[in-house]
């Protein structure tokens, strides 16, 4: 039934407090082709077999499928991406004032075998790739304890001068690992879950490699796509989620700021030639002012899980089905779509003049009665009564998406 315009507009000022809960519409299906191609081997130098994708905006499910061999839900081994896991409690020990433990704490503080030329190696070096060590096979070893393994590494031999090259890699993550255990006086483990999973009500994630005795720091988890994304969030928002502080804002903001030097040389890096990196996690997207506007956890085997600050998304893609490498170009594609579509969808500024007032409302209904395709808000294919309920639930909320 046609309804005139002037009933359409009362109709919804009288309901905008219902609609502006109702969930914002967004077209993904740029994203949701791309998805497509991976399996079938487009924009990957290798077909990925199976993978989760979540999107979350401003805390909100916007996004949640299954492609190839894989099912919403599934645990995959997140590999390097625990590294942002790990670096997060390194943070939360740092804030416990009965604890001789910061980010310049040395590892010899906590394990006199760290001496020569390893005394003054500290903890904010190894979780920023700048401590010097070679990689070593004992972080793999399932005979050894995190702290023997630690004292493996100490007698080792550097393959740089502490702080004076950024090497990737998760040998010192380990190290500092060990310091921390004995810093808080409980296992990793324990403190993990004390700290970050129990916090936040994660109950799948947690170090299965390479032994409870010997967790792999730097790229031991599994997790599943929610789990993660939930904890990224958690960081997105400054440390707390649903009233549940996990990490002081300081903390979170140490992870973000680049803690390797400017202009270090790089021996070794996934993301090639940066070495733009903050505690455990990588800060990959900047503005022309240089301000962070995304971050990414990535594993070897296709985990990664981002967040784009500019936009208040986070995304996580849940595999380890992939191989190395494989899957860095598509992160950006995915990005770069699920950016485009949220931004497409802030629609209250109908006559994109910069504003949100009545000639919005105006504009709107010039477009809907001329059947602009713009004004096919709600995405459905056609232009009708429903679309002006939606452009009011932008309009009301002043397009802040």
């Amino acid at each position: 039934m046609y309804l005139p315009r002037h009933s359409l507009v009362l109709a919804c000022v009288l309901s905008v407090a219902s609609c502006a809960h109702a969930q914002v519409p967004y077209n993904f299906s740029e994203v949701t082709a791309h998805c497509q191609d991976a399996v079938a081997g487009l924009n990957v130098e290798v077909p990925v077999r199976g993978f989760e994708l979540i999107l979350l905006k401003n805390g909100e499910v916007v996004y949640h499928r299954a492609f190839g061999q894989w099912t919403i839900g599934r645990a995959a081994n997140a590999d390097s991406a625990t590294k942002t896991l790990s670096g997060a409690l390194i943070m939360s020990l740092t804030e416990q004032s009965s604890l001789p433990f910061s980010l310049d704490s040395q590892l010899s503080q906590f394990i006199p075998a760290f001496n020569g030329s390893k005394q003054n190696i500290t903890i904010r070096q190894c979780f920023s790739h700048t401590a010097g060590f070679a990689e070593s096979q004992a972080v793999a070893s399932r005979m050894l304890t995190l702290q023997q393994t630690a004292a493996w590494i100490a007698a080792s031999t550097l393959a740089f001068a502490p702080g004076s090259t950024f090497a990737y890699g998760g040998t010192s993550m380990h190290a500092a690992g060990a310091a921390a255990e004995l810093a808080a006086g409980i296992p990793w483990n324990t403190a993990f879950s004390q700290r970050i999973t129990g916090p936040l009500g994660l109950t799948v994630t947690r170090f299965v490699l390479t032994s409870p005795a010997n967790p792999r720091i730097a790229g031991g988890c599994e997790s599943v796509g929610t789990e993660f994304a939930r904890f990224m969030e958690m960081l997105r928002r400054g440390g707390e989620i649903d009233g549940t502080r996990v990490l002081t804002s300081a903390s979170v903001q140490a992870m973000f700021t680049r803690q390797s030097p400017v202009g270090v040389p790089i021996a070794s890096s996934p993301l090639e030639g940066s070495s733009d990196y903050g505690v455990g996690v990588w800060l990959d997207q900047r503005d022309e002012s240089g301000n962070l506007t995304g971050a990414i956890a990535a594993g070897a085997r296709g985990f990664a899980s981002w967040i784009d600050f500019d936009d208040e998304m986070v995304g996580c893609f849940a595999t380890d089905l992939a191989t190395p490498g494989n899957c860095l170009p598509l992160y950006y594609l995915l990005r770069d779509s699920a950016q485009d579509a949220v931004r497409a969808a802030c629609i209250g500024d109908f006559n994109k003049d910069g504003g949100v007032d009545g000639e919005d409302v105006g504009a709107f209904f010039a477009g809907w009665e001329n059947a602009v395709p713009a004004a096919d808000v709600n995405r459905d294919g056609g232009i009708d009564g429903a679309d002006v309920s939606a452009f009011f639930v932008f309009w009301s909320a002043g397009a802040t998406c």
